[in-house]
């Protein structure tokens, strides 16, 4: 009984978090769509790898590179290395009517400026041997480490986004952690009807498919709004010692809504099978 109850009031508190985190993710992706940090990024990284601002332009407004924006030819926010490659020999061919070829790509990249990514070139291009496809490979995996520095950097960027806006719905919601662990451990109908709602999940949240958890905001606010749980501000601290337990409460939970709405997810099914076993 008692084991059956603490899984209840982790499933509820994991269902809170999950429903708050669902609200966050969006709202991340949205400052990040809206502020084109990944396209912003994309660019920078591609022109701190070439330190060229004329060749990072022709790379960067290539057809292909272009077309990797959509329909509407938007900045792209992600470049396959294959495409990133040919963009960049593109640009370093010859003029029409002149030899093309490796060689001839290789003494144009001789007369880019000093401290370009003039050297890394040359020497892809004589490790190929002659062999364009192996050249390509090279410039691919040297495209390839590059990104995966400017992913490290927008991944910290979005963490601290996460933290942000995290606080931001703690606060706005009120969700306190140690408030609602307190309260669904000691009212077993509440604590029964949150985790039955937590189950459900399992197949749908608000009418949305459960594969596409983070979808759905309105889904989420609606089912946050109808649990019943202490949530909001009515009710404040009285002393110092109520403060500190509150701050603390929320904190927990913008630490938690921080992870992400999949990480929740993924975490109530796997609680969720552990409760039908013990059921």
């Amino acid at each position: 009984m008692f084991g059956s109850t603490i899984i209840e009031v982790a499933m509820g508190l994991i269902f809170v978090y999950f429903l708050l985190s669902v609200i966050c993710t969006n709202i991340n992706d949205y400052v990040a769509r809206i502020l084109r940090w990944r396209s912003k990024d994309l660019h920078d990284g591609i022109r701190t790898l070439l330190n060229d601002p004329e060749l990072t332009n022709q790379v960067w407004n290539h057809a292909l590179v272009r077309s990797m924006g959509g329909p509407k030819a938007k900045d792209p926010a992600w470049i396959p290395p294959n495409t990133f490659a040919l963009a960049l020999f593109d640009a370093l061919a010859p003029p029409a009517g002149q030899p093309s070829g490796l060689q001839s790509v290789r003494q144009t990249a001789t007369a880019l400026p000093d401290g370009s990514a003039r050297d890394a070139i040359v020497s892809m291009i004589d490790a190929a041997d002659g062999k364009m496809a192996d050249a390509r490979k090279g410039v691919e995996e040297w495209f390839n480490r590059a990104m995966d520095q400017v992913s490290t950097a927008y991944r910290q960027r979005m963490q601290g986004l996460a933290l942000l806006v995290a606080a931001l719905v703690t606060i706005l919601f009120g969700a306190d952690t140690i408030a609602l662990a307190n309260t669904l451990y000691r009212e077993p109908a509440l604590r029964a009807a949150v985790a039955g709602a937590a189950q459900n999940t399992q197949t749908t949240v608000s009418g949305t498919p459960a594969s596409k958890p983070s979808d759905n905001v309105q889904g989420a606010v609606a089912e946050i709004s109808k649990l019943n749980l202490p949530l909001g501000w009515n009710e404040l601290p009285k002393d110092a010692s109520g403060w500190t337990q509150k701050i603390f409460g929320l904190l927990l939970t913008t630490l938690a809504a921080s992870l992400g709405a999949p990480f929740w997810y993924d975490l109530l099914k796997n609680l969720s099978s552990l409760f039908q076993r013990k059921a």
